[in-house]
């Protein structure tokens, strides 16, 4: 179930999503550097978009990488509200 609680309770929530809407695959350590927080707290917020279905993860070799979850029921909406709110 999507609300707004669940999903904008974080701004490295936020940040993760902005940074993900970019149509790109990251790592957790490079989405730590690009929005200059913890690989810990990185991955916390990446778990809990997870079970949001907003975020997919990859294995490719011993990588883990990270996208957006194209198949997510709100998915094009939130990408039209980040592009909106983009500074």
């Amino acid at each position: 179930m999507y609300t707004l609680q669940a999903l904008f309770t974080s701004k490295t929530r936020i940040k993760i999503l902005t940074l993900l809407f970019t149509n790109k695959q990251y790592h957790l350590r490079e989405i730590s550097r690009r929005i200059k927080t913890t690989p810990i707290y990185v991955s916390k917020e990446l778990g809990n978009l997870e079970k949001l279905d907003l975020v997919k993860k990859e294995k490719l070799a011993n990588l883990t990488l990270y996208s957006i979850n194209d198949n997510s029921k709100i998915t094009e909406d939130l990408r039209s509200i980040f592009k909106k709110c983009k500074n």
